[in-house]
């Protein structure tokens, strides 16, 4: 017995052995691995360290102030329209802009850029009210002076304009929003955008608007002659339908797109022929002391004619630019109705749609056109603004 227990502890410590050499071949094998890795990272790091790191020197050829100055002079800014005061923290500029011809993000960006092109550090900028106002704070670079600048709109009488002043509405938005909405947004802030109610995107399309400095009205959906044929989209006005569920929808409409400054029918040869809906439709909105603007999609509207005898804001349209299609032709007659137009009012209000990229590349061409003209491209509520003076 005491023979075997010897035989087993011999083969046992032999075992035992294997592994430990297996061991230490496996541990010199990781140490010259990771001492090659080393020796790669420290060729690399030296070539790096010996590798010249060239610098270019900016040189900033103007201040902050004279930046400021520079884009005022380039957007043509009145002196009426250009303040400046030293405060005790800071140098204050109040800039008012031309609605007709620029936005509030627009200005912005031209500020913004060429005072950071030439040294100025933007601390932050902020947006007071909506559509209003924006504000935005520099220091400058080489003394650390504080400069704030408020863009604002200022009111139309400041900016010298033709004695014909042109309202745009463009009819039908909410189907969709992405790069067409983008595209119609930035060809003009004076354009007017009517937006059907209880579509997919009417809401973000009026909150996207208003940001970049539009008007917008309630692109309100009423029956025409034609129905059924012609669906004026859901939750729509009919003449059946009481005065009570009329004003409901109204005030439903008001409601969703509580942003938009009046409305205006969308179709409704039929609705705006009907005296009793249109005085329903009228009050309502003239409760939410809105403005009316008749579409009159048809020679027998009293919509606008209603209005007036309730001492409404309203206005009714004179020209649908883009009908009976987006011709050439169509387009030169177009424009030689509003310069027969021009001779007669003083102000124009037309309409155009929104539903595709034809459309939209129409009105750009349009537009081209009646930069040529002695006409004032203007938002639908300058034409209820005034100069008589206010007393407080």
């Amino acid at each position: 017995m005491p023979v075997k227990r010897r035989k087993k502890r011999k083969k046992k410590n032999s075992n035992i052995l294997l592994i430990v050499f297996l061991i230490a071949i496996f541990v010199s094998f990781i140490i010259y691995f990771i001492s090659n890795i080393t020796d790669d990272s420290d060729i690399q790091i030296s070539n790096i360290k010996m590798k010249k790191v060239e610098t270019k020197q900016i040189v900033y050829s103007q201040n902050v102030s004279e930046s400021i100055a520079e884009v005022v002079k380039t957007l043509k800014i009145p002196s009426e329209a250009y303040k400046m005061w030293i405060g005790e923290d800071a140098i204050y500029f109040y800039i008012g802009i031309n609605k007709v011809k620029l936005d509030l993000n627009y200005a912005n960006m031209l500020f913004t850029g060429n005072i950071e092109k030439n040294g100025g550090i933007l601390l932050e900028g902020d947006e007071i009210g909506t559509n209003y106002r924006q504000v935005i704070s520099f220091k400058d670079r080489s003394d650390g002076q504080i400069f704030t600048i408020r863009i604002y709109y200022a009111k139309s009488n400041i900016y010298k304009s033709s004695d014909v002043q042109l309202a745009i509405v463009v009819d039908d938005f909410g189907y969709y929003k992405g790069e067409l909405l983008d595209k119609f947004i930035q060809l003009n802030p004076a354009l007017t955008f009517a937006i059907l109610p209880h579509l997919s995107h009417s809401i973000e399309c009026m909150k996207k608007s208003v940001a970049n400095g539009h008007d917008t009205l309630i692109h309100m959906p009423m029956e025409p002659m034609s129905f059924p044929k012609n669906n004026p989209g859901p939750n729509a006005i009919y003449v059946h339908q009481s005065s009570k569920v009329i004003k409901q929808k109204v005030e439903g409409y008001i409601k969703e797109l509580n942003l938009c400054i009046g409305a205006n029918n969308h179709m409704g040869s039929l609705a705006t022929a009907d005296k009793d809906v249109m005085k329903t439709v009228l009050t309502t909105l003239n409760e939410h002391n809105l403005i009316f603007f008749d579409s009159k999609t048809t020679t027998s509207s009293i919509a606008y004619k209603t209005a007036q005898k309730m001492l409404m804001p309203s206005l009714e349209n004179n020209l649908f630019l883009d009908t009976p299609d987006t011709s050439e032709k169509t387009m030169n007659k177009k424009i030689e109705t509003l310069k027969k137009l021009m001779k007669t009012k003083k102000q124009i209000v037309v309409i155009t749609h929104c539903t595709d990229e034809k459309k939209y590349q129409y009105l750009k061409r349009i537009l081209k056109k009646i930069e040529k003209l002695n006409i004032d491209v203007v938002p639908i509520s300058s034409l209820f603004e005034n100069n008589l003076p206010k007393f407080y």
